[in-house]
């Protein structure tokens, strides 16, 4: 299957990306992208940090419907015709289909897989695995590896492509460690038909959470939009507007108004590194430098929020 976004969408794409000046030759040449671990860890910390995980138009549009159709994504986005990017982001579903298609077009070996998340009571998963509620992108490298790819989980969202190799733990942000397990889970009857697991944990002391799972099974855009008409309506039930967005080093700017908040952490040979995670959730406005989470704005009226919206996400829906 092709890109559903053209050579100049994608170019577009890549300059608002502000990578990294090693890879600015590839802006005019997308299809020339190299294909290995270093330059597909620089393209997904540019994606999380250029586009938030955000369930806006469940509550703000006219529908309450997203649409997860490309073309419409792309201009909600990047913006349409001379309009630049917009600042929003989208759901799970949005960003990581919008994702999907600019590694068709960068020249990726990728598909798709539909995810079961498990509820949370209190920030922590528990209980059995749900129906089919996410998703996340799965690219096979010229290497012979193949790496899980999710940019819209949220605040517990990995910030780095992560092997399918089971049990190998990556740092995340700060000291919490992600990875994928490759196991039976409770409910399967048939035990070789075995599922990842993506899981996380806030320190190498601390037990690791599952969060959602996934059978090595390719899903396409038909079933996405049968998710799509569950998931919007799960969370108008649940009451929650979100927003997160994580900060890549040197664009910490103003944010950084407590320094108290921040954890060194050494740079790596990584060329984009993560430094923390800026969230908005319901009246609350937070902030994660790779520490605990602070409340930096509490949001007293909607119009409060549509302020927070633009201060801190620039985002304007009013």
């Amino acid at each position: 299957m092709s890109s559903a976004y053209s050579a100049l969408q994608i170019t577009k794409y890549l300059s608002y990306l502000s990578l990294p000046a090693k890879y600015h030759v590839y802006v005019e040449t997308p299809h020339l992208f190299p294909k290995d671990e270093a330059a597909l860890t620089v393209l997904f910390r540019c994606q999380i940090t250029r586009f938030p995980f955000e369930n806006l138009s469940v509550y703000y549009s006219a529908t309450r419907q997203p649409n997860i159709d490309p073309d419409t994504l792309y201009s909600k986005m990047m913006g349409a015709g001379e309009t630049g990017p917009t600042g929003r982001g989208g759901y799970c579903l949005e960003v990581n289909i919008f994702f999907h298609h600019m590694l068709r077009g960068l020249g990726f070996e990728v598909y798709t897989v539909g995810a079961r998340n498990r509820d949370r009571v209190n920030g922590i998963p528990q209980g059995d695995y749900g129906g089919w509620v996410h998703m996340a992108n799965i690219v096979s490298l010229p290497s012979g590896v193949r790496y899980h790819l999710d940019v819209g989980f949220g605040g517990d969202g990995p910030t780095r492509p992560i092997p399918l190799v089971s049990g190998a733990a990556i740092p995340n942000l700060g000291t919490q460690e992600a990875r994928l397990l490759y196991d039976n889970i409770s409910k399967e009857s048939q035990r070789q038909q075995r599922h990842w697991i993506y899981q996380c944990r806030n320190g190498v002391d601390k037990e690791w959470n599952s969060f959602y799972c996934y059978p090595d099974l390719e899903f396409f855009q038909e079933d996405f939009e049968v998710i799509n008409r569950f998931t919007a309506w799960e969370f108008l039930k649940r009451d929650l507007i979100v927003t997160v967005k994580f900060i890549r080093s040197g664009e910490e700017g103003e944010i950084l108004q407590n320094q108290e908040t921040l954890v060194q952490m050494p740079d790596g040979p990584d060329e984009v590194h993560i430094r923390g995670k800026i969230m908005l959730v319901n009246n609350e406005v937070k902030l994660n430098m790779g520490g605990k989470t602070k409340v930096i704005e509490t949001l007293d009226t909607e119009a409060a929020r549509m302020k927070a919206l633009r201060k801190w996400f620039s985002i304007c829906l009013d």
